[in-house]
C-alpha cells in the first residue's frame, strides 16, 4: 500500500492535499501504513499539493 500511495501522490493523482490525507487516514487507521510510513506519506502530499 506504500509504495502504490507514494506514486500516487507524487503524480498528483489526487486533486487536492484534503483528499489523498483522507486516504493516508483511513489506510493508517486500518494498520495498512506504518507510523514511519504514514508520516512520511502525509509530508510528501504536504509538499507535491502546495
Amino acid at each position: 500500500m506504500y509504495s502504490a500511495m507514494k506514486r500516487l501522490i507524487s503524480r498528483n493523482f489526487y486533486k487536492t492535499a484534503e483528499e489523498a490525507q483522507n486516504k493516508l487516514d483511513v489506510f493508517y487507521a486500518c494498520n495498512r501504513l506504518s507510523d514511519e510510513q504514514y508520516t512520511e506519506l502525509t509530508e510528501l502530499a504536504a509538499a507535491s499539493y502546495a
